[in-house]
């Protein structure tokens, strides 16, 4: 087979491995990333890139240093790239629970990127000090006019920390998992029972 057509069968069946990771649990990787105001779209998809070139690089080491002969080196690097992952797993709910709100006035029901609540503009604090009882994200946000309820940069920051904390998590998982399949490769009998 020429090279050409090694590459083709090669990228085929890593970007099947990409596709499989990103589709898999109902699309969970999808359904979880940051809202559209945050160019998730891009995020996603540029992840996906990602997680194949990480997919590739473990590829390309493991001809180096082949699964059964360093099965524990292998195991040893997917269970550091778990332990990454665990603390993205949890800050990133939380990103999404700080920096974005429902917006319930929106049929269907949007989720929307927002600021910190320490950082709303002069008119929001205004807002909030003259209607107390009305400072949900949602009611600011309809009641003043857009951009004007948290500060650009405010919402600046909220956007970054939902991308950076989802690409760890996600780049971290595909890695851990792609190192624990390189550690499983040709097991012995005794160990995949």
């Amino acid at each position: 087979m020429n090279r050409i057509g090694n590459y083709k069968k090669i990228l085929t069946s890593f970007v099947q491995v990409v596709l499989f990771l990103f589709s898999a649990y109902g699309g969970f990787f999808k359904k979880i990333a940051p809202p559209d105001d945050t160019k998730a779209g891009y995020a996603v998809g540029i992840l996906s890139f990602f997680a194949l070139i990480a997919l590739l690089i473990t590829s390309a080491i493991a001809r180096l240093a082949p699964g059964p002969k360093y099965r524990r080196s292998w195991t040893t690097a997917g269970v550091a790239f778990f332990a990454v992952a665990i603390p993205f797993a949890f800050l990133y709910p939380q990103m999404l629970d700080k920096y974005t709100y429902a917006d319930p006035f929106e049929k269907p029901s949007q989720i929307r990127l927002r600021g910190s609540d320490n950082d709303l503009t002069d008119d929001a604090k205004q807002w909030v000090k003259e209607n107390p009882r009305d400072k949900n994200p949602a009611f600011l946000a309809r009641k003043l006019p857009r951009g004007d309820v948290w500060t650009p940069e405010s919402i600046e920051h909220g956007r970054t920390m939902m991308l950076v904390t989802y690409a760890a998590l996600v780049l971290s998982l595909a890695t851990a998992i792609f190192c624990l399949l390189e550690a499983n490769l040709d097991a012995p009998a005794d160990i995949r029972h």
